[in-house]
């Protein structure tokens, strides 16, 4: 074997203090880039975050931390969000789990108010791509829509808490398709206009 192939340059940990004295952060650093665990901390000590890096990329697990509470978890590889990501609210409960594949979404994503599952949604290179199910805090679904490209797209299905189809309509994207049929709580079909909910879904969860 060669010299160069036998010669790893040597990891050195750096800690920086505030004018306090209270350390501010931790890192590893291999031949002037961040090379290993990192940890910074607030005036008060307490933790903000923990990532680790190769050769000056994140690359493994990452946390954010805000007032002593896990605020994010996340994967990295080379630099870019891939793997799990969970997000966690003020209660710690988990706010939402996402799958990112060099840095987008992809997959299903699942959403969550007080620890119940609220949302599914399928995302395709970043954005909303598939069928997205709104769910009731005891998980009956009230509405099913179809987004491609990040817009709804294909058939919207809205339904009352007994199970029982509220609404069928189509889009095509983004615009509205023919009239809505609209049905009462027993299946039987109405005229008039049903409670509005698509619109206050997309702006939550469409992204833009």
């Amino acid at each position: 074997m060669s010299d160069d192939i036998l010669h790893i340059s040597p990891v050195e940990a750096v800690r920086i203090v505030g004018d306090d004295g209270g350390l501010r952060q931790s890192v590893s650093m291999r031949s002037g880039q961040l090379h290993g665990p990192t940890e910074s901390y607030d005036e008060y000590g307490r933790l903000l975050q923990r990532a680790a890096y190769s050769d000056g990329q994140r690359h493994g697990s990452s946390e954010y931390h805000f007032n002593d509470r896990l605020q994010m978890k996340q994967q990295y590889e080379q630099g870019q969000a891939h793997g799990l990501t969970t997000v966690y609210d003020g209660a710690g409960h988990v706010a939402a789990e996402l799958n990112f594949v060099k840095g987008l979404l992809q997959g299903e994503a699942r959403y969550y108010t007080h620890g119940r599952l609220v949302r599914r949604a399928q995302y395709k290179d970043g954005k909303l791509d598939g069928v997205i199910e709104d769910l009731t805090s005891d998980g009956t679904v009230i509405q099913r829509t179809t987004y491609k490209d990040n817009v709804l797209h294909g058939p919207m299905i809205r339904y009352w808490t007994n199970g029982q189809v509220m609404e069928r309509s189509s889009f095509d994207k983004g615009l509205s398709v023919g009239d809505a049929a609209r049905f009462d709580q027993n299946g039987k079909p109405q005229g008039g206009e049903a409670p509005r909910m698509a619109e206050r879904f997309e702006k939550l969860f469409r992204g833009s």
